[in-house]
């Protein structure tokens, strides 16, 4: 799926659950006004019912707080704060990469609960850019009970020229082995890009690169989203109009 809204920024994501319906994994890209896009890529512990569930009420605490105009490490800690108050929790925790991108300019905020480095790759040659991936790792721990309550979390900055992406993942990427037990790694996804591939393109050909290397087994969620600077221009939003969307596992 993808998203184009706010002008000058696009959301593109692609989800692949283990068992469909009751993953962990879970996207969420919201327009949350004023110019602003918000894309969040997390991954609660597990692959049933109950790690969908937990990932069903971050994902809605997150989406509150950022509507009401929090900044990404706000988000997370009250985000966490919410479900925590709600119980049964146990042991479960999650990881999340939350973004969210200004039409009025080139800055990226972002915070890193935990989560695997997302991946910041400069446009190609063909688009006039250049430099190399940069690694964006975690700005504060994972999201669980234990630090309900605190400040912990920090939110970041990064500046994106027309023709950059950021590249986020979750670990059934990365993680995913061959034959051999030999994992996917971090690397294919750090050099994967090329100058003509179009975000979309990007995202469909790193998940069959995946597919290929894993020989078509699927042993945990796998999920990818990236997040474009684009010329303005660049308007359509494909499945109706711009606003909230979200997939889970």
């Amino acid at each position: 799926m993808w998203l184009v809204s706010p002008p000058g920024w696009g959301a593109y994501w692609h989800s692949l659950a283990v068992i469909p319906g009751s993953g962990g994994d879970w996207v969420d890209v919201l327009d949350v006004g004023d110019g602003r896009l918000a894309l969040c890529v997390g991954d609660a512990a597990g692959h049933d019912e109950r790690a969908a569930r937990f990932a069903r009420r971050l994902r809605e605490a997150m989406r509150r707080h950022l509507c009401a105009g929090a900044t990404p490490d706000v988000v997370v800690s009250r985000a966490m704060v919410d479900v925590a108050a709600a119980g049964d929790l146990g042991e479960m925790y999650a990881t999340a990469f939350l973004a969210v991108a200004d039409a009025r300019s080139p800055r990226v905020d972002y915070v890193n609960a935990g989560h695997p480095p997302v991946v910041h790759l400069p446009a190609g040659p063909a688009t006039g850019g250049g430099g190399e991936p940069r690694a964006l790792g975690p700005t504060g721990p994972i999201l669980s009970d234990l630090f309900a309550g605190t400040a912990i979390w920090s939110t970041r900055s990064l500046t994106m020229a027309v023709g950059d992406c950021l590249l986020l993942y979750t670990d059934g990427i990365s993680e995913a082995r061959d034959e051999y037990g030999d994992q996917f790694g971090v690397l294919p996804l750090t050099t994967a890009r090329a100058g003509t591939d179009s975000p979309d393109g990007l995202l469909h050909r790193l998940f069959a690169l995946v597919a290929e290397h894993a020989c078509g087994a699927v042993r945990d969620d796998r999920t990818i989203a990236i997040l474009a600077r684009q010329p303005a221009a660049v308007r359509s939003c494909p499945g109706g109009a711009a606003g909230a969307r979200s997939s889970a596992g």
